[in-house]
């Protein structure tokens, strides 16, 4: 058995073969400061130089900076809803809205991205729904959205025409992130606080579930959100500063239309399509009739906390179906059939191309109204 190896123990020296002198000792090189990750190294060639990694370059033409003007002078508006309210098949069918815009009134409107991210959102939810006729799944979370949206020159008795030029900033959030306690709700209320203008979705089908029930999704966010303008000094009269749309959501289904047409409140259009609709001037009124005899219970507290939150002469209303009604072969309403969702594979589908009705609407007039209050105000906004 061979000796164990001692480090004590004096060795003879040993020539080397060929009897010649011993070469130097071989200098020391001691370990590097990076530990037994460089033991290998030691015994081998000098590391090479490192090589700086190159930088990644990204296809397609270089980007430019969006050029939106001063953060200042942009009109932010905040999208607002329960879960399943139909806050992302509103934002996506906004883009068609616009390009439909110009089949009943003078001009249209342009709605384009201010970034890739943007532009792919606009394109993927065209995608959905005039390609496939498929709703967009809900929002996960929380997402900032910014569009440029530019519109015909609006004309003025007695005063220079202008054209609405503006960025619209969209908070899309999923509707359980306004529920009280949720991480992500500070987020989403310090957005609401810096927005001008909010649409408010009200799904009535979704209210009369407890898990969806708008109220509670409502309040819990209001309360922050005023604390918040509050600290900030910014509540006007005691109240929310904001300009508001409500729609009321899913106008198209027939648990809303049907019990509509039958009250009286539906008006139909005697040319074109023939679409029905709530007349603008009864919007409010409808609202009303909604809480009050059609739901009852939580969306008169609805009602009530909006018109507590905000002033009411901030607030206007509509009735809105993000992807309309279906349409006979002659391309007009037929009430023997109108409806435009069928289910297949465990998924929703619409039967024809989707007509959104009062979804620019609600945006149009919001911007004309923080436009309007801005001039009052020596061009600020607040």
């Amino acid at each position: 058995m061979a000796d164990l190896y001692d480090p004590n123990r004096n060795e003879p020296d040993t020539p080397p073969p060929g009897g010649g002198p011993r070469p130097d000792p071989e200098p020391v090189t001691l370990p590097s400061p990076a530990g037994p990750a460089d033991e290998g190294a030691r015994s081998g060639p000098p590391p090479a130089e490192p090589q700086p990694v190159p930088d990644a370059v990204p296809q397609g033409l270089p980007e430019r900076v969006p050029t939106a003007g001063p953060d200042a002078d942009r009109i932010r508006i905040g999208l607002w809803g329960a879960p399943r309210s139909g806050k992302t098949t509103y934002l996506a069918a906004l883009p068609l809205a616009a390009m439909q815009h110009q089949r009943h009134h003078d001009g249209g409107w342009h709605i384009s991205g201010m970034t890739d991210e943007a532009n792919a959102y606009l394109s993927q939810g065209m995608d959905l729904l005039t390609r496939q006729r498929a709703f967009p799944e809900a929002t996960m979370g929380v997402r900032e959205i910014a569009w440029s949206v530019q519109g015909p020159r609006i004309k003025r008795k007695l005063r220079p025409g202008r054209r609405p030029n503006f960025v619209l900033d969209i908070q899309d959030a999923a509707g359980e992130v306004y529920g009280d306690g949720h991480p992500q709700q500070a987020q989403l209320v310090s957005l609401l606080a810096r927005s001008h203008g909010l649409i408010y979705l009200f799904d009535p089908l979704g209210d009369a579930q407890k898990a969806t029930e708008s109220f509670n999704f409502l309040h819990s966010a209001l309360t922050l959100l005023t604390a918040q303008v509050r600290n900030r000094g910014g509540l006007v009269d005691g109240r929310l500063p904001h300009h508001v749309s409500v729609c009321v959501a899913k106008f198209d289904h027939p648990g809303i239309f049907q019990p509509a047409a039958e009250a009286g409140w539906v008006t139909q259009d005697q040319g074109g399509a023939q679409l029905p609709r709530i007349p603008e001037e009864r919007g409010e009124k409808f609202f009303q009739w909604m809480c009050d005899d059609f739901r009852g219970a939580t969306a008169r507290l609805v009602r009530d906390a909006l018109q507590t939150y905000f002033d009411p002469r901030r607030i206007a209303y509509y009735a809105t179906s993000a992807v309309g009604f279906r349409l006979a072969p002659q391309h007009v309403f037929d009430y023997r059939d109108y409806v435009q969702e069928i289910e297949s594979g465990g998924r929703k589908y619409l039967r024809t191309s989707p007509g959104p009705i009062n979804v620019l609407e609600p945006l149009i007039d919001l911007e004309d109204r923080i436009h309007r209050e801005a001039n009052r105000r020596g061009g600020k906004l607040w």
